[in-house]
């Protein structure tokens, strides 16, 4: 009998405290996928110092495992304070956590936007963010213009040094182009016609 109560009890303390987290920590907007949690998810984002987003929707979604009286108090910051304050108080910096200074998929995003220089890079999550919470369309050209704001000289540097690690790594190591691939499999495949004939 007791053996019952416990088990229910804890069932009931599972479900609640799952229920408790769900609801601190959803998000939603009429436009974007909403951000929710599943599983260990939040806790993970938590205590991972260091995590390199898939897409922006997941970097906003490590955002909030900041804990809400920080999103909330960043939701109702003015627009215009977003960049020179942040999210956070002073000292912490989203482009360290999210290795903007580094390479990966989510950086090369930013590349393909013509953003190079990580603290601008961290000025667009930010204001992308910022819209997000407060139920506005993100604006991505306007975003990007005041990301680079006063930075030309500083996201130059930083094209320039994309551009010579990404030399020095093709001088170490060569990866065939999408058309050399092609090309090779093309002249294998008339090597295989030329064998064949030969046997023949």
């Amino acid at each position: 009998m007791n053996r019952k109560k416990i088990v229910l009890f804890l069932a009931f303390y599972y479900c609640s405290y799952t229920w408790i987290i769900a609801s601190d920590t959803l998000y939603s907007h009429p436009i974007y996928a909403p951000l929710v949690f599943e599983g260990d998810e939040f806790n993970f984002y938590k205590y991972t110092p260091k995590y390199v987003p898939k897409n922006l929707l997941q970097s906003f979604k490590i955002l909030c495992s900041h804990g809400v009286d920080i999103v909330d108090r960043f939701k109702n910051r003015p627009f215009d304070e977003v960049i020179e304050r942040g999210m956070f108080e002073q000292g912490y910096r989203t482009r360290k956590e999210f290795c903007l200074e580094g390479f990966s998929p989510f950086t090369i995003y930013f590349h393909d936007k013509g953003i190079y220089y990580p603290l601008a890079m961290e000025s667009f999550i930010l204001l992308s963010f910022h819209q997000y919470l407060n139920q506005l369309e993100i604006n991505w050209k306007e975003n990007k213009k005041l990301s680079l704001l006063n930075e030309d000289e500083a996201n130059r540097h930083w094209k320039k040094r994309k551009h010579k690690v990404v030399r020095n790594l093709k001088k170490q190591k060569h990866h065939p182009t999408v058309r050399e691939v092609k090309k090779m499999n093309k002249e294998q495949a008339n090597d295989f016609k030329e064998m064949k004939f030969e046997i023949e």
